[in-house]
């Protein structure tokens, strides 16, 4: 059940929340737990008792590590704790990719294959088993305290808006609001403009882009060429943007309904100066956990600046294997992860001296050539993908048809993006004082959530794209 559907939202959501105001605040909890694993289940029917066991785990692991004294038993407890939530990712996200590649070894080498059953990759596990994880390290940290009961817990890891795909939240940043929220009429309001914003994304932008996306990354070699790669390229920028953030929209907007107020996950990524900038604004939540449980524990910057290097290389080349068990994910890592080390040797020193459009232009050129690598299935196609953006093709295939409607989604979807960096502070001055600003962007909502609704009746259902990590 996805937040696009007609289901979740004729069906699922009124009724949620007809449930949520009604019951008493001691219940409320309740009601969010019971619906969250009907929402989960409704998908994921055969995962929820591994859910629900490895939650179980997790709250007894950190109950274990808070109140034990000797700091060998805390570490143990705490290996324990991050060895089975690695684990599990492992076994249900990349078992299969392993076996593939050790297989290919095999077979060049004239060895017998591995066999192994095809493993079904549970929906969110990437973004459940990192918070898990955070709960886990946070109480070893004595940064924050487990929690007071398995239903707060559970409440935690189980809260559907964000269960599938983030934002990323730590335990103790909610821990408060978990216990206890009022939410207010304005909340109500806000929750619900922000949700459509987020609908409006990726029905109206992100799905609209994707069939010309799929045309484009599909052509083999010899149709591709300099056009067809770009014109794939700078819609699957947008699309991967829109329907990613959208996504985060509907979240935040969904808990702040309830009374939660989860972080931001965006920022106008595409207005960045750098690489370094572009990770502070693009899936914040992922770029500070890997800051903070990763990068940090490692050395951060506090070490020498080889081994700082490298750490940063390492952090991005396991950021692109997070996202999926394929090598262009990893060679995606790698592509970041050496593009902040460029930054850190020279490019920040130097940008200084470069006006800040230039370095905006060039940052979105790269990060667009990236999202080539991210978007192909296989290193292969990279190999002729990235030349023939280049310039490097030999291929005089017809170029793909655009039709209006993807044209005007570019142009709105580089407004959009590019909207933060324009020169555009009187107009901005004269919407904030607008009297009937309340008014519009109430209208503004229901216009896009009209359009949105109309949008899913007569296309084909389109799930979100991070769902898959």
């Amino acid at each position: 059940m996805l937040f696009n559907s007609p289901l979740f939202l004729f069906c699922f959501l009124p009724l949620f929340f007809i449930l949520y105001f009604l019951a008493g605040k001691s219940l409320r909890n309740v009601v969010i737990i019971l619906s969250s694993l009907f929402f989960y289940a409704w998908g994921e029917p055969i995962f929820i008792g591994i859910v629900l066991i490895s939650a179980l785990f997790d709250w007894f692991v950190g109950s274990a590590i808070f109140h034990e004294d000797r700091k060998p038993i805390r570490q143990l407890y705490l290996s324990v704790g991050i060895l089975a939530n690695v684990g599990l990712l492992f076994y249900f996200k990349y078992t299969n990719f392993f076996v593939e590649s050790v297989n290919t070894l095999l077979e060049s080498s004239h060895f017998n294959p591995l066999t192994v059953t095809q493993i079904a990759l549970p929906i969110g596990v990437s973004f459940i088993v990192f918070e898990k994880i955070t709960y886990i390290v946070d109480i070893y940290r004595h940064v924050g305290e487990p929690a007071m009961s398995i239903r707060s817990y559970l409440l935690y890891v189980l809260l559907f808006p964000k269960l599938l795909a983030g934002p990323i939240i730590k335990y103790h940043d909610i821990a408060d609001q978990l216990a206890q929220r009022n939410p207010s009429i304005e909340d109500v309001g806000y929750g619900l403009k922000r949700f459509v914003i987020g609908l409006g994304k990726k029905v109206l932008i992100a799905d609209t882009l994707s069939p010309i996306v799929e045309a484009a990354f599909k052509l083999p070699a010899e149709e591709l060429g300099f056009y067809n790669a770009w014109v794939g390229v700078i819609c699957f920028t947008l699309q991967i943007y829109f329907d990613f953030s959208g996504y985060s929209d509907m979240a935040i907007g969904l808990a702040r309904i309830m009374g939660f107020r989860l972080l931001e996950n965006f920022n106008a990524p595409y207005i960045s100066e750098s690489f370094t900038e572009f990770w502070r604004r693009w899936h914040i939540s992922l770029s500070t956990w890997i800051r903070d449980y990763l990068y940090i524990p490692l050395g951060g910057s506090r070490i020498s600046p080889h081994r700082t290097y490298f750490n940063l290389w390492l952090c991005f080349l396991i950021c692109g294997i997070w996202h999926g068990a394929k090598w262009t994910f990893v060679v995606w890592g790698i592509y970041h992860g050496s593009f902040l080390i460029f930054e850190k040797l020279c490019w920040l020193k130097c940008q200084k001296y470069v006006p800040r459009p230039l370095n905006v232009m060039v940052t979105f050129f790269f990060v667009m050539i990236g999202w080539s690598i991210f978007r192909l299935e296989t290193v292969g196609q990279v190999g002729y993908y990235v030349p023939a953006l280049f310039g490097f093709s030999t291929s005089t295939a017809a170029p793909l048809y655009i039709s209006a409607n993807i044209q005007a989604c570019v142009i709105i979807g580089l407004l959009i993006s590019f909207r933060p960096s324009l020169n555009i502070e009187k107009v901005t001055l004269f919407y904030r004082n607008m009297a009937w600003r309340r008014e519009f962007e109430t209208a503004m909502a229901l216009a896009v959530f009209i359009l949105s609704v109309s949008q899913l009746a007569v296309t084909n259902f389109s799930p979100f794209l991070y769902f898959r990590f």
